[in-house]
């Protein structure tokens, strides 16, 4: 089978200030290196169509190893930039015989099916999403023209289905030549109406709705890798990487989840973990242009990226063998920043919070400042690297082996503080560049006790923040000394009702394993290998 991926950069500047719908142009390039990395982990042939900005970066500077590159998307640069699709669309227009496309958004950890490769018609899943029908409506006042097999479907007054385009193929070569030049005709004809729309909206109908009325019409079978329809808020596990490969095997970062922290950093660190060379190839492509970057460690300071790969084994290596000191002088000052009132909230944003709640913020502001200034800027930033390099893996030791799980050790990882406060400010802190407040809903206005792990960080900030409920506090009480996970699920059961435990035996496993990996994730707890 012949794998194809395609990028149509529309003629853009400069991919390293570009974020091409991600949360940062950098996490941008390590999907895109994530993706080929792993596809070229199970295929011989995949194969890059691209326009000229895309092959100088992803081939001249990222050196991914496509088995052909197709520099021929340039053609494209004459329509609007926000039509991505088009890429796409070019790219299954040029095949002469089965393929499957894969977006540089999907990764994959083992090979397709056969029976899905073999496939007249191949897609991700189908999805209904209400918002669909909204969009839909706006299209239909601004534009004149519509394909006939989407004028058909919209008589029939159904909802409006799609197939998710994470990946597109097939054997049906002759079903993909009109489906292209369809496709080419409902954005040429409505060209001079796109001032009338929001221009990105259009992509899922000429791609994927398209193809769903086109199939539809035609009485083509789609093979899906995924069945049923995915309805609204329904696109859940695509970003699972904790659960890589054990569990899962194809990651999809769509829509949302290009913006989300979390999964950014989550892809990050998987790139690092796997294949560390093309990760600080990356890094280092970014401070050799003096470009800053989203979450800049102190590390990235050696710019060139043989050394920094260099390092990052090396650190590795010191955490597992606690041959570092934690506290000592750092070889680089991070430049921290004051965690201040005054510089994390505006006057507008004052105004929202009433008087006690403004009260219990400064103070909450204040002493995770002391914290960071007094026992934070002390700590070794290498540690604190060597410890987020090895905490990736973590998930995978403990959860990969579902019979010996229950004879793994962890324990508590002591180099964070605990802050109570009486409403939850933790929202407020998303890990960024500049440590703005993020005020994105007024917190309760109940007074309750809340405790909140403040955790090292070795980048600019210098910390993070994660709410803690009594559960977690128990938990983090019952590992200041290593224990199995069987030991702790045996101390833990006094704090529950012994019916309830005899009958939900599962479920009580399960919120304790949830509980453990919120705690790899927040960095509190280590597993011991």
């Amino acid at each position: 089978m012949r794998i194809i991926q395609s990028i149509w950069t529309s003629n853009t500047a400069n991919l390293l200030q570009n974020n091409m719908g991600w949360l940062s142009p950098e996490y941008n390039l390590m999907s895109w290196a994530l993706s080929c990395l792993q596809l070229r982990q199970y295929y011989p042939e995949v194969v890059l169509y691209c326009d000229s900005v895309g092959a100088k970066m992803l081939i001249d500077k990222l050196q991914l190893p496509y088995s052909e590159v197709v520099c021929n998307l340039d053609v494209l640069n004459n329509y609007n930039p926000e039509l991505w699709a088009l890429s796409k669309i070019k790219a299954y227009s040029l095949q002469d015989k089965p393929f499957l496309h894969i977006d540089g958004d999907v990764y994959v950890w083992k090979k397709f099916d056969d029976f899905l490769l073999k496939s007249g018609l191949i897609a991700q899943n189908k999805d209904q999403i209400s918002d669909f029908e909204n969009t839909m409506q706006l299209l239909e006042l601004a534009f004149a023209y519509f394909p006939r097999e989407i004028i058909q479907e919209r008589q029939s007054k159904n909802p409006i289905q799609t197939y998710n385009a994470g990946i597109y193929g097939g054997s049906d070569i002759s079903f993909f030549q009109e489906y292209t030049t369809k496709a080419f005709t409902f954005v040429d004809k409505n060209i001079h109406d796109l001032s009338k729309i929001r221009v990105s909206d259009f992509n899922l109908f000429f791609e994927q709705y398209l193809f769903y009325c086109l199939a539809k019409v035609q009485n083509k079978k789609v093979t899906v890798l995924f069945s049923g329809i995915v309805k609204d808020n329904e696109y859940k596990g695509f970003g699972e990487f904790d659960k890589v490969p054990f569990e899962k095997q194809y990651l999809h970062l769509l829509s949302d989840y290009k913006k989300s922290e979390y999964m950014c950093d989550e892809l990050a660190n998987r790139l690092r973990q796997d294949y560390p060379e093309y990760y600080y190839r990356i890094i280092a492509l970014f401070k050799k242009n003096k470009i800053p970057l989203y979450k800049n460690y102190y590390f990235f300071d050696m710019y060139l990226q043989k050394d920094l790969v260099l390092s990052d084994s090396k650190l590795k290596s010191c955490f597992l063998n606690n041959s570092f000191r934690e506290h000592h002088k750092i070889s680089k000052k991070i430049d921290f920043k004051n965690v201040s009132f005054d510089t994390l909230i505006n006057e507008n944003s004052k105004s929202l919070l009433d008087e006690i709640q403004l009260e219990d913020f400064a103070f909450f502001c204040q002493k995770i400042d002391e914290i960071v200034g007094n026992k934070f800027s002390l700590l070794s930033a290498d540690y604190l690297y060597g410890r987020d390099l090895n905490k990736t893996k973590y998930s995978q030791i403990l959860f990969e082996d579902k019979e010996n799980i229950y004879l793994k050790k962890i324990v508590v990882d002591n180099v964070f503080e605990i802050i109570e406060s009486s409403y939850d400010w933790s929202y407020y802190f998303e890990k960024n560049s500049d440590v703005s407040l993020n005020i994105n809903s007024l917190p309760s206005n109940v007074i309750a006790v809340i405790h909140s792990l403040i955790i090292p960080e070795c980048d600019a900030v210098g910390f993070s923040v994660s709410t803690l409920d009594d559960l977690d506090l128990v938990v983090l009480e019952i590992l200041q000394n290593a224990k199995t996970v069987a030991t702790l699920l045996e101390e833990l059961k006094p704090y529950f009702d012994e019916v309830d435990l005899k009958e939900s035996k599962t479920e009580f496993e399960m919120l304790i394993f949830k509980k453990i990996k919120k705690a790899i994730h927040n960095k509190s707890i280590r597993v011991l290998v």
